[in-house]
Formats: C-alpha cells, structure tokens, sequence
C-alpha cells in the first residue's frame, strides 16, 4: 500500500505540467497568442526638394575625323597637337608632286584641245566661204562643223579634268573646317596617306559640350517639357567620378526621337558651358537631376519597403489594427525616406518595423 501512494505522489506534479500544457495548446489554437508589436508610419503629403542621379557620357558638340581627299605622303605640319584652332587655319600638307604632275599633263591637254579647236574653226570658215561660190561640197561644209563641235566638247572635258588636279592640289594642304581642339596625330612626316581612308587626326569642338543619358521611356514627357530649360524648374548638374561637382548648370537639349527597343530607354542629350575645358570628350560622369516635388506628394521611410522580383508592397495599418498589404510605385529616394508615386495616400499608417513577424490579416499592437 504504501508503494502505492508513493508513485502517486510523484505522478501528480506530472499531471500537473501536462494539463498546463494542454490549456497553453488550447490558447494558442484559439488565438490568443500574443500579439506583435510594430512601429507604424503616418503619411502626410508635403513637397520634396529630390535629387536624382544618372549615369553620363560626354561628347563635344562637333567631332571631326581630318582625312585627305588625295593620296600622297604626308610632307608637313602647319599645327600642334592638341592646340586650338580656328576654322580654315591649315593643319596639314600632303606631297603635291603627283597632284602637281597630274596638273601639268591636264593643262596640256587643255593647251592641245584649244589649239585643235582653233584649227577647226579656221576650216569650217573657210570652208563656209567656198560653199558660197560653190566651190565645194555642202557634205563637207557640215563634216568640218561638226569637228568644231567635237573639238569644243573634247575642250571642255580637258578643262574639267585641269579643274578636278587643280582641286588635288589646293585641297594637299588641309584646313580645319571648324574652330576646335585637334587631338595627337596618328602619322609624321613621310608617312603614307590614302585619299578618303587615312584619318590623320581628330578635330573637337568642346564648347558646349553634350552630357547624354538614358531614361526609362515611361518618364519622356517629364523630361521633354524640359527641354532647353522652357519649364525652369529643374538644375542640372555634373559629379566627377572622384565625387566633385561641376560648377556649371546644364540644360535639356533635346530628347532622342525613338526608343532603343533592347532597353525601353530613351536618349536625353544636355548641353553644358565648358569655357574653361574641364570637361573633355570622351569622359563619363553623373548627372544630377535637382527638382522639387508637388505640395501633395507622399514619402515613406524606405526601410517599409518590401520587394521581390517585380512586386513592390508595404504593409499598412486598417481598421481594428489588422495588417493590410499594398502595392506601391516607388519614384525618388531621399535620403532615408523613399518618394512613393502611387498606391499610397496621406492618413495611410505605414509598418516600418517588426515587418518579417507579420502577415496580412493579423492583429497587432503599436509601439
């Protein structure tokens, strides 16, 4: 009797610990667990000063590759490289022997064709005169006006062929067709250059310089009531990969006509001052967009935020504290708080924290 009372006395803490658990069990499936507590956001509509980034590449606004139109060696060298230059200033001189020699023998010919021609003339007149006595035939009155004919055209193409190795020779000496910068030339001295292919070197005009970049095609009216500053209300700006501003303020030029179908982008060109030359063509940058927002846009902290492949929600506050899902079209980011362009609405109470504990449809407590 007695080993009996005494397991009976050890099995009653046992039974005691189940029934608690059973009665824990029984409050959590009837859903009084205990509820997360979070921290919520208000909305609030308000302007924002945003500044948005993108990237650039910059190009002078001419860029001209300065190629020979004859063929030749390549005999001197009017201009430094990477000096300023002013249109129509010489830069360069092919050899003009063969030019020259090309010349002579088309002069030559010129002489020859007027010399055959004057002949011609001299035997249609006389021969004209004699058919008036009718000392001659009419048959060969018109065989020696047409020989005057034929030796006027054979004139003509000879002193077009003088003209075309005239213009051989004037264009050996080639001439900046734009005011600029030329670059380092690809040939010296005695070095062969082919008419129409060798590029001896590179001319740029750098001021104003061109800025482009690439802009979803979702945002071309925003940019094209911008255009060369009509609207005034953005600032365009330049950073330097190392981080330092471009002191001078850029302007829309203008926005490309098509959309590159790869990327559904579209091309912004700006134009920026570049007196100085600090800009050069060729080199990348940031463009900075600074713009101020409507007095009714809404911003989040962007810590809410939640993304997965294409979807973009937050969780907000409804009715009775229960956790509500939206869908949301994110703009800007500022700072900490992320510009939101729609799906949200001033008043909206926005979850920013405990948001990994929560699903839509509970219940919660705020902070």
């Amino acid at each position: 009797m007695q080993l009996y009372r005494n397991l009976y006395i050890m099995l009653i803490p046992l039974l005691a610990a189940a029934c608690k658990g059973k009665q824990a069990r029984q409050q959590m499936a009837g859903g009084a667990m205990p509820k997360t507590t979070v921290s919520v956001f208000e909305v609030k509509a308000a302007s924002y000063t945003v500044t948005e980034s993108f990237p650039a590449s910059l190009t002078g606004n001419v860029q001209v590759d300065i190629k020979s139109d004859v063929t030749g060696f390549l005999q001197k060298i009017h201009a430094q490289d990477g000096s300023n230059v002013s249109k129509g200033q010489a830069l360069y001189e092919v050899d003009k022997s063969r030019s020259q020699a090309a010349y002579d023998e088309a002069n030559a010919a010129v002489i020859q064709a007027e010399a055959d021609l004057a002949l011609k003339k001299r035997d249609y007149e006389r021969y004209s005169n004699l058919l008036k006595k009718d000392a001659i035939s009419k048959q060969t009155v018109d065989q020696a006006e047409t020989a005057v004919k034929t030796s006027e055209a054979m004139l003509a193409a000879a002193r077009a062929t003088r003209a075309r190795t005239g213009t051989d020779i004037s264009h050996a000496v080639l001439r900046a067709p734009i005011a600029g910068k030329i670059g380092i030339a690809q040939l010296r001295i005695g070095d062969l250059v082919t008419a129409g292919t060798t590029i001896i070197n590179t001319l740029v005009n750098e001021d104003p310089i061109f800025a482009d970049i690439d802009i979803p095609q979702t945002r071309y009216n925003e940019f094209r009531k911008d255009v060369s500053g009509r609207d005034g209300g953005n600032q365009y700006f330049l950073t330097f990969p190392n981080g330092e501003l471009y002191p001078e303020p850029g302007k829309i030029l203008l926005v490309n006509n098509a959309v590159d179908p790869r990327t559904g982008t579209l091309r912004v060109r700006l134009t920026f001052p570049n007196k100085k030359g600090q800009l050069k063509s060729g080199m990348t940058a940031t463009m900075q967009m600074h713009y101020k927002t409507g007095e009714q846009q809404v911003a989040i902290p962007a810590k809410a935020i939640m993304e997965l492949l294409s979807e973009v929600k937050v969780y907000t506050l409804g009715p009775g504290n229960v956790v509500e899902v939206k869908p949301v079209q994110k703009g800007s980011l500022l700072d900490s708080l992320q510009i939101i362009n729609s799906g949200l609405q001033a008043g909206d109470k926005v979850i920013t924290d405990g948001l990994q504990k929560i699903r839509p449809g509970d219940t919660v407590n705020v902070k």
